[in-house]
């Protein structure tokens, strides 16, 4: 074997075995050294090796989105998106639904993406603030004929122009 050789084997054997202990669940940045874990952490943002690949984990949340009915004063209504041009902050938005976990901050969130939404929509009287998730089937409810995924509410509020923050 030549020195070009094993100098490429080596280092796939390195990748290889750095992939394998940060793909458990186990935070192993925690326990090994410091020096090792930052060498780890800038060859991570290249290579994603450090990554911990929860996808098919069932810690792994489903996909959740917040949805909004614009009101107006002469009834009309108007569905509305948070959502922006940009995916870092759409990413951002996507973490806040991880809130929602927390049954106290449930009704509280709801609420403030209402007003958020109302100061966007100034001709607006109210909002109707509605999160939902996506229901997907197990592999054994989908192989037995499952209905496909869709999506499933999980909480509403109204938000009302004038109405005290909280109520």
């Amino acid at each position: 074997m030549t020195g070009k050789r094993k100098v490429i084997g080596a280092a796939a054997a390195v990748h290889l075995a750095l992939a394998a202990l940060y793909a458990w669940h186990i935070p192993a940045e925690t326990v090994v050294p410091y020096a090792f874990d930052r060498a780890v952490a800038i060859y991570g943002s290249f290579s994603g090796v450090r990554n911990h690949f929860d996808f098919f984990a069932p810690s792994v949340s489903t996909q959740a989105r917040a949805d909004f009915r614009v009101i107006a004063a002469d009834g009309s209504v108007r569905h509305v998106r948070l959502a922006t041009p940009s995916a870092e902050a759409n990413n951002r938005i996507a973490l806040m639904l991880t809130y929602y976990a927390y049954p106290s901050e449930r009704e509280r969130l709801l609420r403030a993406w209402g007003r958020y939404i109302l100061q966007l929509h100034p001709h607006a009287v109210a909002v109707e603030s509605r999160i939902e998730a996506l229901e997907i089937p197990t592999l054994r409810d989908a192989a037995a004929g499952a209905a496909a995924p869709k999506w499933v509410e999980l909480g509403r509020v109204m938000v009302r122009k004038g109405e005290a923050p909280g109520h």
